[in-house]
């Protein structure tokens, strides 16, 4: 492992034998022994990872944590408090004061490594996923625990797996009295990819039972390479002293453990925490599609964009190449188009284009692309298509638009607009006649160049064709 370890204690010996273990393991490591030195240190060496005792002489344990959630380049960084004592009570504050996982002294340095490879290893993803969604900051919500202990808009899904209907069945219905969430219990013998992907649960709590190691092993192998379960969260409940178990269920991608009789507050207060993190990455992977739909999508007519359409044109040459199958590349235009926004104002051009995209969607095939590659030009690709075929649609779609009648304002008559098409065709029949993407939108243009000088509101196809 590497990275950058902050210890804040403020007991000398406590962070000596800490620094002793985390060095070997070769981090870096940072040390303060108040909540004001940390604050400090963190600007100097931008941990990775910040363990703090939870009772610093200067902070309250939540006070502290807060205040690092409210930096912004710190806001989803892993916060470890460090108990003296092992107690339910001390786990249960330092998870309400926002810690991302609680260890107690003696430091069993197993579990503690299996810990912070999976608290390290989670965090990585969400600042990959901060990064290529563009958003400047995880916020808090994705680390800790908000002001609002159970401040769900919604209420979570959670399934309950366990090796014994009965032990699931009653786990479930104490923890429907502890937390808001939607509690159900799932049948091993269920197949997880059998789950409808609106149903798939936020966190799945899997009950090793004492003796059942295979059990929990094939269970957690089983969500883990499930597609529709791979963004789940997964608390494990597993008997105590069985830190190999820990250790071999986080590295496999549990993403919490609980050794021991499960607390019922305890359980819920890890839910809440996982809950969260599962949501605050569900919103990230929504805006990377967003983002991702929209580098591809011309925004006013919902068609596929340049950016999209030239590189499928390419692989489309490159497979019907293979294939010696014909298809159909073709540049449509409207005519006399800048006479609608001269004379009805730009609006009423938007609408016009709006309707003749739609028109050329809904009149294609399915496996056909179009696209709006300029302002009022369309790029058509038709694979799997002869020629007399291809100038066959395009005939039927400058009748379409010729005939449409496209309404514009309550006090204006509809618009008509007429669109001419240059057709250019590749790979027919048995000739494999190479082309390339560049020469085939040249062919097209100068095909609807020809159809704009015969009189506009007509098809012509390329002489030059692969015909």
């Amino acid at each position: 492992m590497s990275g950058t370890i902050l210890i804040v204690d403020a007991v000398a010996t406590n962070r000596i034998v800490l620094k002793v273990k985390l060095s070997s393991a070769h981090f870096d490591v940072v040390q303060a022994s108040s909540a004001a030195e940390a604050m400090d240190a963190m600007t100097r060496a931008q941990p990775d990872m910040i363990f703090a005792n939870a009772q610093l002489p200067d902070m309250p344990s939540g006070d502290f944590v807060s205040t690092i959630r409210a930096r912004p380049d710190y806001a989803a960084t892993p916060i470890v408090l460090l108990l003296t004592e092992n107690t339910s009570d001390g786990r249960k504050a330092a998870l309400k004061a926002g810690a991302d996982d609680v260890i107690a002294q003696p430091i069993d340095e197993r579990t503690m490594f299996a810990r912070m490879r999976a608290l390290l290893r989670q965090h990585h993803v969400l600042q990959d996923m901060v990064l290529n969604a563009g958003s400047e900051r995880a916020g808090p919500d994705c680390t800790g625990f908000a002001d609002d202990q159970f401040g769900f808009t919604h209420p979570g899904r959670v399934a309950i797996l366990a090796d014994s209907m009965a032990e699931a069945m009653n786990l479930r219905t104490r923890l429907r009295g502890a937390c808001p969430h939607v509690v159900t219990v799932q049948e091993c013998s269920r197949s997880f990819a059998d789950v409808p992907p609106d149903k798939v649960p936020d966190t799945y709590i899997l009950i090793v039972p004492t003796g059942g190691q295979e059990f929990g092993l094939d269970q957690m192998a089983e969500l883990r390479a499930t597609p529709h379960a791979r963004h789940s969260r997964i608390i494990a409940l597993i008997p105590e002293g069985s830190s190999v178990l820990t250790a071999t269920l986080l590295d496999m991608g549990a993403n919490d453990v609980m050794p021991g009789p499960a607390d019922l507050q305890e359980l819920a207060l890890r839910l809440h925490n996982q809950i969260q993190k599962k949501r605050t990455l569900d919103a990230l992977r929504d805006r990377l599609r967003e983002g991702l739909r929209a580098a591809m999508i011309d925004p006013l007519t919902g068609l596929y964009n340049r950016r999209f359409a030239l590189p499928f044109l390419k692989d489309l040459i490159t497979r019907q190449s293979e294939t010696a199958r014909s298809f159909a590349v073709m540049v449509a235009d409207l005519d006399h188009f800048k006479q609608i926004n001269d004379q009805q104002g730009h609006a009423a051009g938007d609408r016009v284009l709006k309707h003749v995209a739609d028109l050329l969607r809904n009149t294609l095939r399915d496996t056909d692309l179009v696209a709006r590659i300029g302002g009022e030009e369309f790029l058509i690709v038709m694979p799997d298509i002869s020629g007399a075929e291809a100038c066959k649609t395009a005939d039927r779609l400058c009748q379409l638009i010729a005939a449409a009648q496209i309404p514009l304002r309550l006090d204006a008559p509809p618009a008509r607009v007429t669109i001419s098409i240059g057709v250019t065709l590749g790979m027919t029949g048995t000739k494999s006649v190479r082309a390339d993407a560049d020469t085939m939108l040249d062919q097209a243009d100068r095909a609807l160049y020809k159809a704009k000088a015969e009189g506009r509101n007509t098809v012509t196809i390329c002489s030059r064709s692969a015909a």
